[in-house]
This record gives structure tokens, sequence and C-alpha cells, in this order.
């Protein structure tokens, strides 16, 4: 036991030799002084952090407010009081805010110190700040407790300059910040707001920030035109603080009045309205001021324009509802035009009422009809009819245009469905009138149309392709009168739902005693050569692909086809919407149609001339004249160039004209082929012989055939 004894003093007095040992110094700070740590205390000898908040001059600081900030301030010290330099100081806060630096870190001076700023944040109460470092593998922290508190702020009676505001002018508009009755110079972000302003009728400039605690804000009128009540509010903290003020804006004058739109152009006659086909149109205008904003609460009155004064009705019936309107908060009045019996056209006129002069507009024309398309004003065109197709495959060989109108000559309405087939070459299957652009066509559908809307046209492409009409070839000469040879001759026909025509004998607009084909407004033979009981339409129709004007087996029938021979009568009946009396029950379907011949011609001309001999008399002249055809005998290309040429030795002839252009020929199903003649007249030279040579250019692949014939041999 008294060794053991022995044994520890041994070790005790030696610790109290090395007087600490390694109590070496962080950064600059010395540690020639000793440190020993006792079992009573044995954090003796480690680094010491201290923090305090303080205000601008230094002093302590207990509570932060807005426009006071504080500083937060650690000290890091060794054990022996000695600062600890270059050492990262960490900070943080128990309330959101963000702060100075916002990395939050700071590194202590050569006293130690490190600081940081503590701003207000958005909430009242009270809040710990918190600073750490690492010293010597040792983690120091210090707190300490603060108080955030907001002034209690007013704002004073909104100031508007001037407090009457004529019409489209600007104001301005003032608050003054307040805390205990004096001027709150913290800058603040005032927000200004008004119901004139929610409607887009005033412009204010927010939010504004105060100077010397005033916010003044920029107030535009846009058509407000009322009392308009202003509100401002400022926040603070968690609190917000209101105020209201009123500013008194004058109605601007009515200025103007436009005619905006109308939903259709095209009004069914009464009780003929259908799909498509709507019996009124509702017209819409629209109200401004003298400074371009809408006007509203104006009434505005309506009258047809062919009529004096406020007549609710015009020639045949025709009515508008209501006579007058108010306009609403963007200016807007409507009225509704109701089709009458008599097809006419129309404007509506609209006026503001009480102005002097009157404020007046017009609306866009109006045309009552019945819109039905009829046999007899169905048209089909094609913009080339002897495009270059025999050859190759054409995107576009040519443009295929349906035109419709009905019984009195008006376009079809725009939405009237035309439907197409071909019998070469491929076509696009419908079209819409008045559809404007094929960007319009719903993706995977050929409906468009390069017509604008009420021309009661559509067009579609007609592509050249297989098939291609082959039947064996027969020469020009050899075809027998009267017949013709099909080859490249392609038949496309056209047709939409319509009704059939009559003859309107006592100008009522109406088809008298129509019931069978003794009635003489519907017995009157028509236009079709193929309706041999007037009007009285069949229920099927064909595309008379070998032209024969008969129906031929294979050839495409549309209808009831209840023969199978594509031949299913009329009944006897005019079915249309101007039948009087009025029919019971459905009538049954027409369809209205046209038929054209295309010619996919080929590329390679064949010349014939019509004269084996060539003679030029020295001194005259020559006539050359001659068929060009292509392989099938039909007419080249249209727009093909033709010219002529003639040399004799070396010297060229003048020849009369330079070119000729190969016509456009579009024909009806079963016109015969035309057979051109083209002539040139060639200058003769004194004398000797010559060479005359024709060269034909087709004007998409640019294919060039030529002729060479001797002159004067």
């Amino acid at each position: 036991m008294r060794f053991k004894l022995a044994i520890a003093a041994v070790m005790l007095a030696s610790l109290v030799g090395c007087g600490g040992g390694g109590g070496g110094s962080s950064g600059s700070g010395s540690d020639s002084a000793s440190c020993t740590p006792t079992m009573a205390n044995p954090q003796a000898c480690n680094a010491t952090m201290s923090l305090v908040l303080v205000d601008g001059a230094g002093a302590a600081l207990a509570q932060l407010s807005p426009d006071r900030a504080g500083t937060l301030v650690a000290t890091v010290k060794n054990w022996d009081g000695k600062p600890v330099v270059n050492t990262v100081v960490s900070f943080s806060t128990t309330d959101q805010v963000k702060l100075v630096p916002a990395s939050g870190t700071a590194t202590t001076d050569a006293n130690g110190v490190a600081r940081i700023g503590l701003p207000a944040g958005a909430n009242a109460g009270g809040f710990s700040a918190t600073a750490s470092a690492s010293v010597k593998g040792s983690v120091l922290s210090a707190s300490t407790s603060y108080a955030v508190k907001f002034p209690q702020l007013a704002l004073s009676a909104l100031v508007p300059e001037p407090a009457r505001l004529q019409a489209g002018g600007n104001a301005s508009i003032s608050v003054s910040v307040t805390s205990d009755g004096q001027p709150y110079t913290a800058p603040l972000q005032v927000s200004f707001t008004s119901p004139c302003v929610s409607a887009g009728k005033a412009a204010i400039g927010s939010p504004v920030t105060t100077q010397n605690g005033v916010a003044r804000a920029s107030y535009s009128d846009r058509g407000c035109g009322v009392r308009d009540v202003i509100t401002a509010a400022v926040t603070l903290g968690d609190t917000t603080v209101t105020q209201t003020g009123a500013i008194d804006v004058l109605p601007a004058a009515p200025g103007s009045l436009t005619f905006v739109a109308s939903d259709t152009t095209n009004i069914a006659l009464v009780g003929t309205g259908g799909a498509g086909r709507q019996e009124f149109a509702t017209l819409r205008f629209r109200l401004f001021d003298t400074t371009g904003n809408p006007v509203s609460g104006t009434a505005v009155d309506f009258a047809f324009a062919d009529r004096e004064g406020a007549q609710a009705s015009t020639t045949g019936g025709l009515r508008f509802n209501p006579a007058s309107a108010t306009s609403s908060a963007d200016g807007t009045v409507t009225t509704l035009v109701t089709g009458g019996t008599i097809p006419t056209s129309v404007r509506v006129k609209a006026t503001v009422r009480g102005t002097n002069p009157a404020i007046s507009t017009l609306s866009n024309v109006l045309v009552v009809s019945t819109g039905v398309p009829v046999q007899s004003r169905f048209s089909l065109s094609t913009a080339i009819g002897n495009c270059e197709g025999w050859d190759y495959d054409q995107d576009e060989c040519s443009i295929v245009t349906a035109q419709l109108a009905d019984h009195f000559g008006n376009p079809a309405p725009d939405g009237t469905a035309v439907n197409f087939t071909t019998e070469g070459g491929n076509i696009q299957a419908s079209c819409i009138t008045g559809q404007l652009l094929e960007s319009t066509t719903p993706l995977g559908q050929s409906t468009n149309s390069r017509q604008g809307p009420g021309s009661g046209m559509c067009s579609v492409k007609l592509r050249s392709a297989n098939p291609r009409p082959t039947e064996p070839y027969t020469a020009p000469a050899d075809v027998e009168p009267g017949k013709f040879s099909r080859r490249g001759r392609i038949t496309v026909m056209a047709y939409a739902l319509g009704e059939e025509d009559f003859h309107d004998d006592n100008g009522n607009n109406r088809c008298d005693n129509c019931d069978d084909l003794t009635g003489p407004e519907f017995l009157r033979p028509g236009v079709r050569t193929d309706v041999p009981k007037g009007h009285d339409l069949p229920r099927d129709i064909y595309r008379d692909d070998d032209e024969s004007g008969t129906y031929t087996g294979g050839e495409p029938c549309v209808g009831p086809n209840a023969s199978g021979r594509c031949n299913t009568p009329g009944d006897g009946k005019y079915n249309g919407v101007l039948r009087s009396p009025l029919q019971s029950g459905a009538a049954p379907t027409l369809y209205v149609s046209d038929q054209l011949v295309q010619f996919f011609s080929g590329r390679e001309a064949n010349f014939e001339f019509l004269s084996d001999k060539f003679t030029c008399p020295v001194g005259g002249a020559m006539t050359v004249r001659f068929h060009a055809r292509d392989l099938n005998g039909n007419p080249m290309p249209a727009g093909s160039t033709i010219r002529v040429s003639a040399l004799f030795g070396v010297v060229s002839a003048p020849v009369a004209p330079a070119e000729i252009k190969v016509n456009n020929y579009v024909l009806k199903v079963g016109n015969p082929t035309p057979q051109p003649v083209y002539e040139f007249v060639v200058g003769c030279p004194s004398s000797g012989s010559g060479r005359l040579m024709v060269e034909l250019t087709t004007p998409v692949s640019k294919t060039t055939t030529t002729a060479t014939r001797p002159i004067n041999n």
C-alpha cells in the first residue's frame, strides 16, 4: 500500500513539472503561460466564446425594429484571455430572417471578434441568436436572446390631384405613412388598387416605394367614368394597414360606333331553315368613347337601312329584335335579325341614342335566301383542262372548282359540303364552300377550298396518277363522226345535297300546286337534257365514264339505286323548301351534280402538217399550218410553247408570230376532242432552199419535241 502511494506521488509531480505541456495558441495568440487542468475543472485550458447584440454605436441592444437593426458580436479567446484570430464563426437565429452577409459566417479579427448584421424579420416576438466555432477540435458556442417589435403604422387620407378627373386624363394619388403621429421615414412599399383598375378601365402605378414617408402613384383613366374608390395598403411585419379614398372620373362622350361581326351572312327564308341554314343572324356592334375606350350603359337604337325611322320590319317581313340595346361593360350591343318570305339583301343601321350629330354605323350586307343549291345553278370547272399528267404523276395537275347557288341565284351558304369523284388519277374527297385555307382542314381530311367566305365556291386538287384510261388508240382521222378516242380523257364528277328547281310563273317565290307534274311551274322543262320530265330530278346520279349519256355497268352510282341500273326515278313532285303549301314529313334526299372532262396530256408532240410541200416565193411569204397532238391524239398540255424557225443557208427568215401558247381546253362530258390548227407566216429571202423547224416545249417537264421540213425542194 505504501508502495502504490509513492508511485502516484511521483506521477503527479511529473505532471506539475510539465505545466500542461501541449497548451499552444490558436492563430496569433501566445501561450507562454502554463495551464494545468484539474480534476475539479477539466475544461480550465479550453478557449471561450461570448455573444452580444449591439446597435450601431456599440451599445448593448435587446430589441430590434425595422428602422433599427443590430449587430451580433462574437468574441473568441484562449484560456488566458488572449484573442483567437482568423477563426470562422457561424451565426444563426430562430427568426426567419437573412443575416448580413447572407452566408451567416464571419472570421475573427486581431481581437478575436467576428461580427454579422441582424435585421428585424417579418414577425414580432422573442428570438434567440447563436454563434459557434471550432477551436483545436473543440466546438464553442454562445447564445443571446432578443426581441423584435414593429411600430404601429397609420395611413393618412388619400389625396387625389385633381380630385375631379376628365375622361382619359391622369391624376396623382398620394398617401403618408406615419407612426405615433410622426412620418415613418424608413422606405416601405405601398400598393394601390380600385374597382376600375380591376376592370381594366383605369391604370395605376403599384406598388410605390415611400420617400420620407410619402407614397405617390400615377392614376390613368381608361373609360372608368364613375366615382372610383382607391384603396392603399402597406404591410410591416405581419400587420397590414389600409386606407381608402375616392376620385371622381368624368365619363367620356360616345365617340364612335363600329360594326363587329355577324354570325352568318346568309339567312334562310322563314320556314326554309335546316341543317347549316339558320333563319336568323346575330349582329354585334361596339361603342367607344372619344378616348378609344369602350362605353357601357349607353342606349343604341336599330333600324333597317332601307327604312326611315325605327321600323322593326322591312320587305317581306324581315325583322330585328330588340329594337334597342344598352351597351355592356365592353361596349357591345347586339340585335337579332330574322328572315322574311322574300329573298332580299339588307343592312341594319345602329345609332347611339341622343347624340347630335348622330353617331351611327351600318352592318355588313345580309342575304336572305333559301341557301339550298339547285341543279340549274351547279357549275364545275377545272383550272387546267389539259394538264401535263399522262407521263408522270403531279401533286397538282389541276384545281377543280365547284360553284353552287340556290333558286334565287345566291351563293350556297358557307359550310355546304361538296363531294368529288374521278375516273382517273385521284382527287381530294370533298371541300366546304367558303373555306379559305387548306391549313384549316382537320388532320386526316382532304376538305379545303381556295375561295373565301360567301362565295358559294370551293376547290380541290386533282392529281395525275394511275389509273389513266388506256383503251385502244384511234387516230383522229379514223374516228367516226360524233365519236372520239377516250385515251387520256378523265371524267370528273362533283355532287352535293340540294333540291329541285321550278319556274316561278307568278313571281311569288313559291312553287304553287307542285304536287305533281301537271303543275305548270314544275312541268316547265329544265336546263338538263337528261331530265325529260321538267324539273323532277331522278334519285340516282352516276359518273359518265364512257360519256355515253346513259348509265353503263361499272360506272359509280350515287343514290338508292333501287334497280341496280342507277335509274331510280323522281317522285313527280316538287320537294324543295319553297313548296306551297308546305310538305309534311321529310322530303327525299336529292343530289345536284355536274361533270367535266379532264385531259391527262402527254409531253411528246406529234406534228401533222396540212401541206406536204413548202414553197417560199422570193420576196414573198409562206404560211405554215399544222396540228400538234400528244400520243393519244389529245391537245398538248396547256401553256406549251410552240415556235417556228426557217433557215436559208446561214440566213434566218423572219417568222410571225414569235410563239404560240397551247390553249386551256375545258370540256363537258361528250364534247369532242378539240383539234386546233397552229399557223405561222414565214418571210421569204431573195432566193435559195431552206429548212423549216417546228419546236414545242411543255410547261412542266420542259420536254421539247421538234420536226423539220425542207423548203423550196
